[in-house]
């Protein structure tokens, strides 16, 4: 089975492991306290992610809607992998998924 992890950071949090149809459910449940109440910039951290298909790239969008009110535009995702990059285009998301190298 395929593991995936949420760690709080001071900026945000970061996920390790895989961002798949298998673990995005535990990730979407983990993830609802993490980042819900904060102010200002959170950074998403993804350079730990090790595999996407394109329930990772819906997990990022259900966080975008989750923080809309209280991070909205401010929720950046980092480090995203060249294969999630590569899902995110062919989606037509670049403009809805803030990322910084």
């Amino acid at each position: 089975m395929s593991e995936a992890r949420l760690e709080r950071t001071e900026a945000g949090i970061r996920v390790t492991g895989e961002l798949t149809l298998v673990t995005v459910p535990d990730l979407w449940r983990e993830s609802r306290g993490l980042l819900q109440g904060g102010s200002g910039p959170c950074r998403v951290d993804l350079s730990g992610g090790t595999r996407s298909d394109s329930a990772g790239v819906a997990l990022l969008v259900g966080w975008m809607k989750d923080c809309a009110g209280t991070h909205g535009d401010h929720l950046i995702f980092t480090g995203m992998p060249e294969r999630m990059r590569a899902l995110v285009a062919v989606s037509d998301l670049e403009d809805v998924l803030r990322q910084e190298a």
